[in-house]
């Protein structure tokens, strides 16, 4: 299946800027999405994944300069577009966007999950599906008193998982 010139152009120019904002560089970016090109050729899914692959093995820092939230992305909270931002278009891990965020692993995959569902929303032109899970930190767990799990007696202790090889 060919690709037509203005589909090629739009994939050199996303996967550009994500190498842009990846290596911080104009000269690192252009190299990267050359290398990129050789190996992925200029379909546009496989040519971003392929920069992105290759911005991750040059060691430089992501731009830190956040991109704004676009008009058309209101709807996403600006907690879980900080994260979608950091990992998707800056090319962050999650580890990395954590430590940039002051959240823990699990709150970024869920903050980042929530933004790309809304984001997806948005571009579909429907409303984005709610979610009964507040986007706090701590929200799925974390270092906190025990609560139902592993608590029978409902005292908010933890108990001793049961064993039946022990004598009582």
């Amino acid at each position: 299946m060919g690709v037509s010139e203005q589909t090629s152009t739009d994939g050199i120019r996303a996967a550009y800027g994500l190498a842009l904002r990846m290596t911080g560089s104009d000269a690192t970016a252009g190299e990267v999405v050359a290398r990129a090109a050789r190996v992925a050729g200029l379909e546009p899914v496989p040519l971003v994944r392929a920069v992105r692959t290759e911005a991750r093995a040059v060691t430089c820092r992501p731009d830190r300069v956040g991109v704004p939230r676009p008009h058309a992305f209101q709807e996403v909270d600006p907690g879980d577009w900080g994260v979608v931002e950091r990992i998707a278009l800056r090319g962050m891990t999650v580890t990395e966007a954590a430590a940039a965020t002051g959240l823990s692993r699990t709150d970024v995959i869920a903050r980042l999950q929530r933004g790309m569902r809304t984001a997806r929303a948005c571009v579909e032109g429907r409303k984005a599906p709610g979610d009964a899970e507040p986007a706090a930190a701590g929200a799925r767990g974390g270092d906190r008193p025990a609560r139902r799990l592993d608590d029978a007696a409902r005292h908010r202790q933890a108990e001793p998982a049961p064993f039946s090889g022990l004598p009582a």
